[in-house]
């Protein structure tokens, strides 16, 4: 069984059973090589343990599989994102089917035909290389592996179709936001296809979202520079073909009339809906308390009863809001995991996105999502774990904390 903490306390905070749309929650730590499978009190019904750690999520099938993006020793480690395969399992968490690629980075598309758009990392030529603007100076490339790439292939992992974005984009045009890196250019973090088989990307740190021609290639809609977006996250296609964008808030420029071009200090997060025909923000959430907040990751889906599940990912926390923005669930993950940073270890229960299946979803059919079959059992800290902690205690007590 993976390490993780589990926190005792009560996980789901808001639940108001007339308003939410009633099913089941899938999420995964991301620190962790689990995904947990929820219903609307919390409880688990049903959960994957994973060889690898998710890069970053992954989403159930029609079927009731788990498609799985796997980092793995052969993923590009210190890109964040990074995969090294996309893997199938059943509901018993057998392996059923299975994609390497050590390209591979953040999301993935299953269309209805059965084919699968992908996300990859790719060479960029060394003549584009040195033209690319913004970012932080001193901070180059850290590889040509840092262009960005979509792929579609069949089940038979044969490829159908492909783009990359150093192909398309202008070095003029396309310019890193002045507080980033530069270890790629554009930095794909998720993607979604119109129901003609469109892509559409968002480029966190160019702070924009654009949809791409399936049949030409080329970028027909570039939405996002000039409406202030910040690292934004998420970009999903509705029924309608209008869009939800999760606008992580992170080095925004000034909203409002004051200074436009300049980056706030202000950081909040916010969801969009943005009718695709005008650009037009057509909705909006953002917490009046400025406390929605996660600097990175996230997501946001909307459900078919017309309310929205957001992933606040930094914080673990999943909540639902109606479309008058009234909170009728919330979720706080007990989950935590230890989480490498530069001081050595923390710990985190970070989600990266989060998924709602409904009560009718096909691949519930026959299971078994009773909640009983599981417990959780308290077990006594073993000597080593107790001397372990408080020989940090006391080092920490004499830095002065």
């Amino acid at each position: 069984m993976a390490s993780f903490r589990r926190e005792i306390s009560s996980d789901v905070i808001i639940h108001n059973e007339k308003e939410v749309y009633e099913g089941y929650t899938l999420f995964a730590p991301m620190f962790s090589n689990i995904a947990w499978l929820i219903d609307m009190e919390g409880n688990v019904c049903h959960f994957w343990e994973m060889k690898y750690p998710p890069g970053v999520h992954g989403k159930l099938l029609q079927n009731g599989n788990l498609m799985w993006l796997e980092k793995g020793p052969k993923s590009i480690q210190e890109m964040n994102g990074s995969a090294s395969a996309l893997v199938e399992v059943d509901w018993e968490g057998n392996e059923v089917w299975r994609y390497d690629d050590p390209m591979l980075h953040h999301d993935f598309v299953c269309l209805e035909n059965g084919d699968i758009l992908l996300l990859r990392f790719s060479d960029i030529p060394e003549n584009i290389c040195k033209n690319i603007k913004g970012g932080v100076k001193g901070i180059v490339l850290k590889s040509k592996k840092t262009g960005n790439e979509i792929r579609e292939i069949n089940r038979k992992k044969e490829v159908l179709w492909e783009w990359n974005s150093w192909e398309h984009f202008d070095t003029e045009k396309e310019i890193e936001c002045p507080l980033g890196n530069r270890y790629t250019w554009g930095y794909v973090n998720s993607i979604d296809a119109f129901e003609n088989g469109d892509p559409i990307l968002s480029l966190r740190r160019l702070n924009k979202v654009i949809r791409i021609s399936k049949k030409t290639g080329k970028i027909i809609w570039d939405w996002g520079a000039k409406n202030h977006l910040g690292h934004q996250h998420d970009v999903s296609v509705l029924p309608d073909q209008n869009i939800t964008i999760f606008d992580n808030g992170l080095h925004r420029k000034q909203l409002g009339p004051e200074d436009p071009g300049e980056i706030s200090g202000f950081n909040a997060s916010r969801v969009l809906e943005v009718d695709i025909s005008t650009g037009e923000i057509i909705w909006e959430y953002i917490d009046p308390e400025h406390l929605f907040f996660t600097s990175f990751c996230g997501s946001a889906q909307r459900l078919p009863n017309n309310n929205t599940m957001i992933c606040e990912s930094k914080k673990g926390i999943i909540f639902e809001l109606t479309y008058d923005k009234e909170i009728v669930w919330k979720y706080k993950s007990p989950f935590i995991s230890q989480k490498p940073n530069i001081w050595g270890w923390t710990e985190s229960r970070m989600i990266f996105q989060a998924h709602r299946y409904g009560l009718d979803f096909s691949g519930f059919k026959g299971r078994d999502l009773d909640p009983d079959k599981f417990e959780w059992v308290i077990r006594r800290k073993s000597k080593e774990t107790l001397d372990e902690e408080d020989s940090i205690g006391k080092r920490l007590a004499m830095a002065g904390y």
